[in-house]
């Protein structure tokens, strides 16, 4: 399948003219019947809906809110959709949002293998954007702290466009976090966890009400962790408190506080070890670079993070028909980076030195984030309506202090011997301009049902991004975005769909010049299909996709701490998802996805894009082994299947590797042991290597210990 090429008035405003026109009427809920009729509210008093926000039990959620600001049976919407539940994560034993994701389609976990200063992945060859409870969380590299996923109740990857609703995503799609809320059910878990790598940790989440009538909830929890990591002279420290409480006054009115502090006190996994002495044999007879191998220096290096924030998530349903809502989130966030690298050419000299550059970045951080909506759900005729009206809007101030220094000192990585080094002083240091980023956005968005069996959804956007450097050029860019989709339901649960959307992305920064990056544009063709067998939550999904994306950004082969932007790029794929509710004892997730990427315009025109595998595949599997006796004992097991990728220009293969995981677990009364070993054979594999010349290793074997208890 292949997009018809845009002319270039249709490129700039591609939602225009009659097709405008009609789809602004559509999403309105056909304005003649609105004319003539009166609203007849949708009676809902059949079966209820999953409630996004709430716990889910199991792998599999039902219904989502990411995929279109309402709550929605994933069936239902015309896009593709993964959750991942707190179950998943807890079962799975992952340390982080990128490694929560290893067993979803579609997506490129673990992009640049371990790395402590941030999540990286890839959907359908983007870099997604990453929102936290429905509002942008990362800004740019290296200026927002990974999410700590025991805080999250689900994960949702919506694959494809959806500028429409969020206005700030790239072609490739999007992962929502959700954060765990209040709940009215009295509990308490305490976890205590250790591991390889030294690694401690503690953790105690309680929820419950505050007063009789239940009207009043709190939730805190908090987690603590010393730690160090596969790489020498690196630790992964972390202390997180996040309390939150909800008030119900009545029925129709619910509002949540939530707040967040967070420190990481860590270095850098990322060590950039040069191609030569680990994918390739290393020169003059040496032998390859050891894989725990610390480049930088143990009184210099650092990824210090602090992360304060407020949410407010407020709901109220008016009348039976429309129910608005306004979240809010204040941030700041400070970055403290300092880290030494490789030289990559050339990488190794004959007696084992390698050249090195050292780097600090000390970015700050201060964001407001708004979005308020308008909800109604009514009828006309045999239609059936949910109209989203909503304006959201972002604010973001950021500034750092950053230096730079070639050939600092060399170090012998075979017998390395630190504190010889030319130290970066307060003179290497500048002042970066601040950068100040506006954007906010108007949309409206008409799901329809029609006689029980057609679904429409309609959407338009209308955003306007203004991006301000201090002593520069304000540049200002505005766009309309679009989005179509149908579907039909059969009554054996088998939904056909088809979908066209747009995407929008400003990008906050600046380039090696100081000048703003310019925003992603990009759009998508999609056709697939879901089916939910009657009387089970089992749900699968496969679909076909074509892409295209502009002014993506990918890093600068001359520094691995810049971004450059291409031209166009595109991703054409296969995608296929089971996640199967087998019986009440045993889950199964499985999936497969093919990525056909290419870079159709600017550098390396027609190479695939980089670090983005063509075939990947998971299966996982987890089950209680009632079968032996002993209630309470379960064991779940996978394997990830990661292709092969290239390095940009099609000169340099990363191979393809195979990666097992296994978990057991026992539990009695309110007592629970597991034990989860992931990549279980300990295999040295490389998740990228790129052009400029360094690779970055997988992580490799990770043992960990945890026991729970709950009341």
């Amino acid at each position: 399948m292949q997009l018809l090429p845009l002319t270039k008035q249709q490129a700039k405003h591609p939602f225009r003219g009659t097709w405008t026109t009609g789809l602004l009427a559509l999403a309105m809920a056909t304005t003649p019947a609105l004319a003539q009729e009166t609203l007849t509210p949708i009676n809902v008093s059949g079966e209820r809906l999953e409630d996004p926000s709430a716990p889910v039990d199991g792998y599999i959620a039902t219904s989502s809110r990411a995929g279109t600001k309402t709550t929605t049976p994933i069936t239902e919407i015309p896009q593709s959709i993964s959750v991942v539940t707190a179950d998943q994560i807890q079962d799975q034993g992952v340390a982080s949002v990128q490694e929560a994701l290893r067993y979803t389609v579609g997506v490129g976990a673990e992009q640049f293998g371990l790395d402590s200063r941030g999540d990286w992945q890839s959907v359908r060859g983007g870099d997604p954007v990453i929102y936290l409870d429905g509002m942008q969380k990362t800004f740019g590299f290296y200026q927002s702290p990974r999410t700590e996923p025991y805080l999250l109740e689900r994960i949702e990857v919506i694959r494809g466009p959806s500028s429409v609703l969020y206005g700030q995503g790239n072609v490739g799609g999007l992962v929502n976090l959700a954060t765990k809320r209040p709940q009215a059910e009295q509990s308490t878990e305490l976890k205590l966890q250790v591991g390889n790598h030294s690694r401690k940790q503690a953790a105690i989440d309680s929820t419950g009400a505050l007063n009789e009538d239940g009207t009043l909830l709190y939730r805190f929890i908090a987690l603590g962790r010393d730690s160090d990591t596969q790489v020498n002279k690196v630790e992964d420290n972390r202390v997180v408190i996040a309390p939150s409480i909800t008030w119900r006054p009545t029925d129709q009115t619910e509002w949540t506080l939530m707040a967040l502090h967070q420190e990481d006190r860590s270095g850098t996994t990322s060590q950039f070890l040069p191609i030569e002495g680990t994918l390739k044999p290393s020169p003059f007879g040496l032998p390859q670079i050891p894989y725990d191998l610390f480049i930088s220096e143990p009184d210099f290096d650092r990824y210090n993070t602090r992360e304060k924030a407020v949410t407010s998530l407020l709901s109220h349903q008016l009348n039976n028909i429309w129910t608005v809502r306004q979240n809010l989130r204040y941030s700041e966030t400070e970055v403290d980076y300092q880290s030494i690298y490789p030289l990559f050419t050339p990488a190794l000299k004959p007696n084992g030195d390698i050249a090195r550059v050292a780097y600090a970045n000390k970015p700050n951080l201060d964001t407001v984030t708004a979005d308020h909506q308008a909800e109604a759900l009514f009828s006309t005729g045999n239609v059936d309506h949910t109209v989203l009206l909503g304006w959201d809007y972002q604010h973001a101030v950021s500034n750092s202090r950053r230096a730079y220094k070639a050939d600092i000192g060399d170090l012998n990585v075979f017998n390395p011997v630190y504190g010889n080094y030319d130290r970066l002083t307060e003179s290497d240091f500048s002042e970066t301009p601040e950068n100040t980023v506006i954007q906010s956005g108007f949309y409206a968005q008409n799901q329809m049902t029609i006689n029980d069996r057609w679904i429409a959804v309609l959407g338009l956007r209308h955003d306007s991004a203004r991006n301000k450097t201090e002593g520069g050029t304000a540049f200002t860019d505005e766009e309309v975005t679009g989005r179509a989709g149908l579907m039909y339901k059969f009554s054996n649960g088998v939904t056909p769909f088809v979908s066209y959307s747009e995407s929008f992305k400003p990008v906050t920064g600046l380039d090696v010049f100081n000048n703003p990056f310019e925003p992603l544009k990009g759009e998508q063709v999609e056709v697939g299909v879901k089916y939910q067998p009657a009387d089970s939550a089992s749900l699968y999904t496969a679909t076909v996709y074509d892409l295209r994306e502009k002014n993506r950004q990918a890093p600068d082969p001359m520094n691995p701490n810049n971004q450059i932007q291409n031209g166009e790029t595109s991703a054409r794929g296969i995608e296929l998802e089971a996640k199967v509710d087998v019986n009440a004892h045993w889950d199964l997730i499985a999936n497969y996805a093919y990525t056909d990427t290419e870079v159709k315009e600017g550098n390396n025109q027609g190479a695939r894009l980089a670090s983005i595998p063509e075939h990947t595949a998971s299966l996982w599997s987890q089950h209680e082994l009632r079968a032996l006796g002993i209630p309470g004992l379960r064991a779940g097991a996978g394997v990830r299947y990661v292709g092969s990728s290239w390095d940009g220009t099609d000169q340099l293969k990363t191979p393809a590797e195979t990666l097992l995981d296994a978990m057991i677990a026992y539990g009695r009364d309110s007592w629970e042991l597991a034990l989860n070993v992931n990549n279980l054979t300990n295999e040295t594999y490389f998740t990228t290597c790129l052009a400029r010349g360094d690779c970055f290793i997988g992580t490799k074997r990770t043992v960990t210990g945890t026991l729970s208890y709950r009341f």
